[in-house]
């Protein structure tokens, strides 16, 4: 039971239901004829209906439902109808027969984490549900992983990771089809393939020859009707649900209208024209639902006007999409709320800019609380509280409440919240959150993908971010401010403790943010802050200085009580590249030049200096949140005196200098093949050249010899440069070689040891 948990578990990621958590539940009626059973309410589309309900209720040869739509007309709301509504389940349950129904589903999201949009996380989230469903499976789906893990001891397994290739899950996935044929009928609801963010042609050949090996499957597949799609599913029974839903669209906008005080009493004068009013708004919306729904929220907000007014406004919205995405926010906007909605689109592109940078995928949608913190920041001047105060219902309702009705207000609809995951919520201990605090956690995205595709536009980007009412905006510097505002209002009670896993997540985004934001005050000033404000939530035990919550961001514990670093915070600063704030320390004097080390007491831990910590990412990041190694700040510091040749010991213990690890990561990074031949790429291998002459007009010691380890030989500092220089064709480190050389370096083989030249062919 316990080893089935925790393959589950590690097949669990954290965005797994954020799509379909966003997706809009159909209006009341909305689809309910593609289910009836008498055709009632979707006679216009009987021969659609009739074909789901007998592709779901039959043994056809069919294995595939396709389900084709304009971008907007509404094919996510239907698979989200269709997975839940339960006369799917009894239709399904016909063909099953005497056999156990087993379903599950899948939304590609092309906004959403790599999970969200790639075959590993359609694989691993399908994985989760079907073995949720038979759980006795788990072992014989993966016998390599259940054998290996059978053999581990109850603390080797707790600390065990899982990482998930694609070729594995993809077998999987046969394993349970092969395993459940005769034992049960399954169907697969996948939405979204056009989302996909990969070859489309691999993931439906890969669809494809599923279905066709499996009898007992059946997937119900949504896309846009791109070529590549009709060619593989257009002589599979289907449906084109732009021509199948216009009484869904009249009903909507009826209901929406008759919805409003106003409207009602309007309507209630001349039903005429009301009804006339609500054709024309589906006949301008040609099947697009998402038209529909921004039409009448566009009307609702001039329910004051007359039926003569409300046709001729209706006249202004553009017919395409795109047009009607330019009226609302160029057009009809006045210029503060035109403003208004540049500043929530650039803040959620900023956070996306940030999660891009650092990998944090999972950060990437942010919290209302979140956004109105950044939007409460910039609409006024910041004013930063001394204390840390947990944030009170009365003041998360009124903030986020102001921002969401400015959303309504002035976004047009194409913003909008919606309520997370049960299983993201955060809560303090046992407490169940009150209603503030789940207002807080609703996440903000755009109304629907056409808005993202349309802002990704260059000439509209930069239409957008131009307008500013006069006024500069970084978005950066809201959202850093946004993370100090958190930790001084925190949402949970207020304890200082040393878990550093809690701030975790928010310590790479602000970081990025800082270096990011154009203007440098969030560096020089915002970071400060967000250091001030993380002390006052840190348990302090020791009074010296590396007793901070950034040493543990460094290594392990274990390894903390050997070797501790030299200014935390501005070390850490150093290794998320703020170059800014590097300097200001050095000019006003915070960051000198650490003496010579002295022989530590026993027990003590050693000093690890702030020079090395800016290049342990020389040539590739390793998926970590850290970027890569840059050339100016390294200049900065060498300028400043910092000695490229200052002995530390390390956190294996081993004898090091800031030059050494950089000649060593240089080695490791020709080895693992991170450096390309002739590159031409600015950050590529010119940067590395870069960085290597400066620490050579730093001061380097040009006879450095870097030590053998378990992979690589003994390597003088001539010895790397030169390897670059003629294995990868780089005429920068064939230059440097010569510099080198010139000041008096050598390589191994000048010094009678040929073991280099033997392995590396020099």
């Amino acid at each position: 039971m316990i080893l089935r948990e925790f393959l589950l578990e590690s097949l669990k990621f954290g965005s797994m239901t954020d799509r379909e958590d966003s997706v809009a539940v159909a209006h009341d009626g909305t689809f309910d004829w593609i289910l009836a059973a008498d055709g009632s309410k979707g006679h216009h589309s009987s021969n659609v209906q009739e074909s789901l309900v007998s592709w779901l209720s039959s043994g056809s040869n069919d294995g595939i439902f396709w389900v084709s739509g304009k971008p907007g007309s509404g094919k996510s709301t239907l698979m989200r109808f269709l997975m839940s509504h339960p006369t799917t389940k009894t239709f399904l349950a016909t063909w099953a027969g005497e056999e156990p129904l087993i379903t599950a589903g899948f939304y590609f999201w092309i906004s959403g984490t790599l999970e969200q949009r790639s075959q590993t996380g359609l694989m691993r989230h399908l994985l989760v549900q079907l073995l949720d469903q038979e759980p006795h499976l788990v072992p014989v789906v993966f016998p390599a992983r259940w054998k290996h893990l059978r053999r581990l001891t109850t603390r080797e397994r707790i600390k065990a990771t899982v990482a998930w290739d694609l070729k594995e899950l993809k077998e999987a996935l046969r394993w349970f089809m092969q395993h459940t044929a005769g034992e049960a009928k399954i169907c697969l609801f996948i939405d979204g393939l056009d989302e996909f963010a990969g070859n489309h042609e691999e993931v439906i050949s890969f669809l494809q020859e599923l279905v066709s090996s499996f009898t007992h499957l059946k997937l119900c597949l949504s896309s846009r009707p791109l070529p590549v799609f009709w060619e593989a599913f257009g002589k599979n029974p289907k449906l084109e649900l732009h021509d199948c839903t216009r009484q869904d669209m009249l009903d909507y906008s009826r209901d929406h209208l008759l919805a409003d005080p106003q409207m009602q009493s309007l309507f209630s004068k001349d039903p005429p024209k009301a009804s006339q009013l609500i054709i024309d708004i589906v006949d301008r919306a040609d099947g697009v639902f998402l038209w529909v729904a921004l039409a009448v929220q566009s009307l609702l907000r001039r329910s004051h006007l007359d039926f003569p007014q409300l046709q001729e406004s209706l006249l202004q919205h553009p017919r395409e999409i795109d047009d009607l995405f330019t009226y609302f926010i160029f057009e009809q906007a006045t210029t503060d709320q035109t403003t208004t909605i540049s500043r929530i689109f650039q803040l959620l592109n900023a956070r996306e800019d940030a999660c891009n940078a650092t990998g944090q995928e999972e950060a990437t949608t942010m919290q209302l609380w979140e956004l109105a913190l950044a939007d409460q920041a910039e609409a006024s001047e910041l004013s930063i509280p001394e204390d840390v105060q947990q944030a009170s219902d009365e003041q998360i309702q009124q903030i986020c409440s102001l921002t969401a009705h400015r959303f309504s207000n002035e976004c047009a609809g194409l913003i909008v919240t919606h309520r997370p995951n049960p299983a993201t919520i955060r809560v303090h201990h046992a407490t169940s959150p009150s209603a503030a605090q789940l207002l807080a956690q609703r996440k903000v995205t755009y109304v629907h993908r056409t808005v993202k595709d349309y802002l990704s536009r260059p000439e509209i980007w930069t239409r957008l971010t131009h307008t500013s009412n006069g006024r500069f905006f970084d978005p950066h510097h809201a959202l850093l401010a946004s993370h100090i505002l958190q930790l001084h209002h925190p949402l949970d009670p207020f304890l200082r403790h040393r878990q550093i896993d809690e701030w975790w997540p928010a310590i790479p985004l602000a970081f990025t943010h800082a270096r990011l934001a154009p203007s440098p005050a969030a560096e020089l000033v915002l970071l400060d802050a967000f250091d001030t404000a993380l002390c006052q939530h840190w348990a302090f035990r020791d009074p010296a200085q590396t007793d901070h919550w950034a040493q543990p961001l460094f290594s392990t514990y274990e390894m903390r009580k050997r070797a501790a670093f030299e200014q935390p915070f501005l070390s850490l600063a150093a290794k998320f590249g703020l170059a800014r704030l590097i300097r200001a320390r050095i000019r006003d004097g915070t960051l000198r030049p650490s003496p010579a080390p002295s022989p530590s007491p026993a027990r003590s831990p050693t000093i690890i200096p702030l020079l090395p910590q800016t290049t342990p990412f020389l040539a590739h990041r390793r998926q970590t949140v850290y970027p890569l190694a840059h050339p100016q700040l390294l200049r900065d510091l060498l300028q400043a005196g910092f000695n490229p040749n200052q002995p530390y010991t390390d956190l294996q213990g081993r004898t090091r200098t800031p030059w050494i690890e950089v000649l060593a990561a240089l080695r490791e990074a020709q080895r693992r093949r991170w450096l390309r031949y002739y590159d031409t790429d600015p950050q590529g291998m010119a940067r590395v050249a870069e960085i290597v002459r400066v620490f050579v007009e730093g001061g380097a010691d040009v006879r450095a010899v870097v030590p053998a380890d378990r992979w690589d030989p003994e390597v003088s500092a001539v010895d790397v440069v030169g390897s670059v220089w003629r294995g990868l064709g780089a005429w920068e480190f064939g230059v440097l070689r010569g510099v080198l050389m010139g000041r008096g370096g050598v390589g191994v083989r000048e010094r009678g040891e040929g073991l280099f030249f033997r392995v590396w062919g020099v």
